[in-house]
C-alpha cells in the first residue's frame, strides 16, 4: 500500500499544477470567433464550429432579399478553369477582405467590397495526378494565427501567410500515389488544423489528422478503419475495379465520415499511433 500511494501522489501533484495553470489560447480571436454566432466575419467553412451556415446579419431579409443585384465579379486568371474542375469552396471573410481556393488549389485574397485580388498564391499542383475519382475540386481553407490553411489534392497540406499569400510550411499527409487526396475544408482551433482525407476509391485507410498550426507537424491521427495485419490496405485503380465489377464510392461519401465538420460537435479521442502528442478536444456549440 505505501507504495502504491507513493506512485499515487507524483502524479496526482502533476494533474493539480497543470490544472492551476492559465490556459491560452493559441488565436483566441479565431477560438471566439469560431464558437461564437456568425456576425460580419465567415472564419471558418459552415461558419462557426456548429456548421449550421448561419448568419445574425439583418441587413438582408424576406422583405428585400428580392432587391438583391450584383456588386462586382472578378475572374482569377484562368485558375481551375477547365471541364475537370470544380469551384466548390465557401470563401472565407475577414475584415473585409475575401480568401477563395480553386479547384486546382491555388487560392486568392480579395477585397469584398469591390472584388480586387489582394494576393494570389498558386499551388503549382501537378497535373499528373492520376487518383481522382470525382474531378479537381478543393472545399475550402481553414484561418488562424495569421495563416490560411488548404490542403490539396497531391495530399499536402499548406500554411499560407494571411496577409501575402507566402507559404509558411508544407506537410505532405499522406502520398497521394496510394490513392490518398486532401478536399475537404480543414478546421482550426485551439493552435491545431484538422483534416480528413479522401481516396475510398483506391482502398485507401481513412484517417484524422492534427496538425500543429504554427509548425506544420503532425500531432496525432485517429483511423476508421483498423490496420489490416498491421499492413495498408491494397490500392485498388479505377480501372480494375470496373473490369472486377467493383461498385464504387464517390469521394464525398469517403470523406464525409472523417471531415472536420463531422466530428466538430462531439468529443474526438484519438488512438495514437507513433504520435508525439496525444490529445482529445471536444468542440462544443
Amino acid at each position: 500500500m505505501p507504495c502504491r500511494i507513493l506512485r499515487i501522489v507524483p502524479v496526482a501533484l502533476g494533474l493539480s499544477v497543470l490544472a492551476a495553470m492559465p490556459v491560452q489560447a493559441a488565436d483566441p480571436e479565431i477560438d471566439r470567433l469560431v464558437q461564437s454566432p456568425v456576425g460580419k466575419d465567415w472564419v471558418t467553412n459552415g461558419g462557426n464550429l456548429t456548421n449550421q451556415r448561419y448568419s445574425t446579419l439583418k441587413q438582408i431579409d424576406t422583405t428585400n432579399v428580392k432587391q438583391l443585384k450584383g456588386a462586382w465579379m472578378t475572374r482569377l486568371k484562368g485558375s481551375g478553369l477547365g471541364g475537370k474542375y470544380s469551384l466548390e469552396a465557401t470563401p472565407l471573410v475577414k475584415d473585409g477582405v475575401m480568401y477563395i481556393s480553386t479547384g486546382n488549389d491555388d487560392v486568392f485574397a480579395l477585397n469584398a467590397k469591390t472584388g480586387e485580388i489582394l494576393w494570389e498564391h498558386w499551388s503549382g499542383i501537378g497535373q499528373q495526378i492520376s487518383t481522382i475519382c470525382c474531378g479537381w475540386l478543393n472545399r475550402g481553407l481553414a484561418m488562424g494565427e495569421g495563416m490560411l490553411f488548404i490542403g490539396q489534392l497531391d495530399a499536402n497540406m499548406v500554411a499560407l501567410d494571411i496577409k501575402t499569400g507566402k507559404e509558411m510550411w508544407r506537410t505532405p499527409v499522406e502520398d497521394w500515389h496510394s490513392g490518398y487526396g486532401i478536399t475537404n475544408a480543414p478546421l482550426y482551433f485551439d493552435g491545431m488544423v484538422y483534416s480528413g482525407i479522401t481516396g475510398g476509391e483506391f482502398g485507401i485507410r481513412g484517417r484524422l489528422t492534427a496538425l500543429d498550426a504554427k509548425t506544420g507537424k503532425i500531432l496525432w491521427r485517429a483511423y476508421t478503419l483498423p490496420a489490416a495485419l498491421g499492413r495498408p490496405a491494397p490500392i485498388i485503380t479505377v480501372a480494375a475495379a470496373r473490369r472486377s465489377g467493383t461498385r464504387q464510392r464517390s469521394t464525398r461519401s469517403s470523406a464525409s465520415s472523417t471531415s472536420p465538420s463531422a466530428i466538430a460537435d462531439r468529443i474526438t479521442t484519438a488512438r495514437c499511433e507513433k504520435a508525439t502528442i496525444c490529445s482529445a478536444h471536444r468542440f462544443s456549440r
